[in-house]
């Protein structure tokens, strides 16, 4: 096989692996990341074949098109870089035992890297295209780059929110450093786990509100609450209403829907002992519909919270804390912080370090 031959059959291979790599979620663990090791040894044989280009890539006259083309290949360089760094950083045998930056979030690093090398990767296919085609055809084909460009930046990470099921070591997780505070603290917790009758075979995936530890079924905003009980003492407490409701996310959306349309609580199964005694309150919620949902009020409408300090972590699918906040006032007499945490879905398992860089803001007080 001569050298063009070879060189077109590397590329080939190397581009299945790249997009095949891409749907990374859906893979085996382990056949993910041999693939990654084999994709980053292609790109080193794929830039030997072409040592030519490489011996005069800081020489030669520059132009814009050259430049571009040069910019691409060192962008892309380091986002794989950054993929192959987060990916052994993520990887459950590569450092099952090491503590490696663990204040960062890795998950969304290796998310945001991939949707940067798919970006890059299509505009230095449309760069070359753009020596072999011209007019009408290189406006076709550079429409379709920024068609496949945009469905992996708004695609990727909605298979990862929807179709990633989410498996996590509660009880590793949830440690970290502690943030004591000067008077007694409570943190409070609403989640679809307690107040849903879910089947066992339930999808544990972060878009649905749910994780899985081996077999157990755990809320988003019950982790959350696991991981500001375990950083800030005192004691946890979660609202557990009378109603049940749907195993079935979206039902359980419009069921939260009718609640807010309607401004009818919940009424809470079991009422929280003494309430009004703690001086510190982590009022931890899912964002529904833009705001917090009615059971939440139903517990704050309840007592009277009078010189408490309510700190809010918020944990949403991108909407933030939305008008939450403004709610949470309206519905206590409670000193609410003047800025809440928010922590994305996807996020939750990489998060008990940025919770407690949030209370630690509070603690000091």
């Amino acid at each position: 096989m001569g050298k063009p031959a070879a060189k077109k059959c590397i590329d080939i291979l190397l581009l299945i692996i790249f997009f095949v790599e891409l749907g990374g979620m859906f893979l085996p663990i382990l056949l993910h990341e041999l693939l990654g090791f084999g994709m980053l040894a292609l790109v080193l044989v794929h830039n030997a074949i072409n040592n030519q280009f490489y011996k005069n890539f800081f020489r030669g006259t520059n132009n814009t098109h050259r430049t571009a083309n040069k910019i691409s290949i060192i962008l892309f360089g380091v986002s794989l870089l950054i993929l192959a760094v987060s990916g052994i950083a993520l990887s459950p045998d590569l450092l099952a035992n090491a503590h490696f930056a663990e204040n960062l979030n890795w998950r969304s690093i290796h998310l945001g890297a991939a949707i940067a090398a798919l970006i890059l990767l299509f505009t230095h296919l449309l760069l070359h295209a753009g020596r072999y085609i011209h007019g009408r055809r290189f406006v076709i084909a550079a429409g379709a780059v920024f068609i496949l460009a945009a469905a992996g930046i708004f695609g990727m990470p909605y298979l990862d929110r929807w179709f990633h099921q989410v498996h996590v070591d509660r009880e590793k997780i949830v440690q970290g450093e502690k943030v004591p505070f000067r008077g007694r603290v409570l943190t409070v917790y609403f989640s679809r786990v307690g107040n849903t009758d879910f089947p066992p075979n339930v999808d544990a995936v972060s878009g649905a509100s749910v994780m899985k530890d081996k077999e157990t079924i755990i809320g988003n905003a019950e982790m959350i609450a696991a991981m500001a009980h375990n950083a800030a003492g005192g004691e946890i407490y979660a609202i557990r209403t009378e109603k049940t409701y749907p195993a079935g996310y979206i039902d359980t959306t419009k069921e939260g829907k009718k609640e807010i349309a309607a401004g009818e609580r919940p009424a809470i199964r079991e009422p929280c002992p003494a309430a009004e005694e703690y001086d510190v309150i982590i009022l931890v919620y899912p964002l529904w519909w833009n705001t917090m949902p009615m059971a939440v009020e139903s517990f704050l409408e309840r007592y009277d919270l009078s010189g408490k300090t309510i700190l809010p972590i918020v944990t949403h699918g991108s909407g933030g804390a939305g008008d939450s906040l403004s709610a949470l006032r309206r519905a206590t007499n409670a000193t609410v912080a003047s800025d809440c945490l928010t922590i994305y879905s996807s996020d939750i398992p990489a998060s008990r370090q940025t919770i407690a860089d949030y209370l630690k803001k509070y603690a000091a007080k």
